[in-house]
């Protein structure tokens, strides 16, 4: 299972006076598809994000339109978010947007960087990076399409169960 997939129906809220799916939207998409992801397979993370002791924080995104007319009110749409790098508190992601019934088409593609960053007493509340949480490293492997990939994930959780959490409180 290399990618996860999460379907979202498009409101016309999210849609232009023509009819098409803003392009703001597919970005919006992306966040929407890291929490479904969280909320499934590493619900562990949802306590410290909660309570502010942990963040993950969007550096940068792209999305790129590959088609000429994208989506309409009421379209289910595929959002499939693969992990393409990791390095200690900073991963890479990639996303395709399909129609759910089309899973082949590709209307568009996306990446994000996201820095995993922590606060506490020992940080005096100031945010500071951090290695992502073990449970959405552990969450991540099962969604790791290359062999790098899974040592990467691997030797961040072999490391942080040898350092404690590694929570920065």
């Amino acid at each position: 299972m290399p990618a996860y997939e999460y379907v979202h129906v498009a409101g016309f809220g999210e849609t232009s006076l023509v009819g098409n799916v803003y392009f703001s939207a597919y970005l919006q998409w992306q966040g929407q598809c890291r929490e479904h992801f969280l909320a499934e397979h590493a619900r562990e993370v949802l306590g410290p994000l909660s309570r502010r002791e942990l963040g993950f924080f969007t550096k940068s995104c792209t999305c790129e339109w590959r088609g000429e007319w994208g989506f309409e009110g009421l379209d289910r749409v595929l959002v499939r978010m693969r992990l393409a790098a990791l390095r200690g508190g900073r991963m890479s992601l990639e996303f395709t947007y399909s129609p759910a019934d089309r899973p082949g088409e590709i209307v568009a593609t996306g990446t994000q960087e996201v820095h995993c960053k922590g606060r506490g007493s020992r940080t005096n509340g100031e945010w500071v990076p951090r290695p992502f949480p073990p449970a959405l490293l552990k969450a991540l492997l099962a969604f790791a399409d290359t062999e790098e990939l899974r040592r990467d994930l691997r030797e961040a959780i072999e490391f942080q169960a040898g350092a404690g959490d590694g929570q920065g409180s």
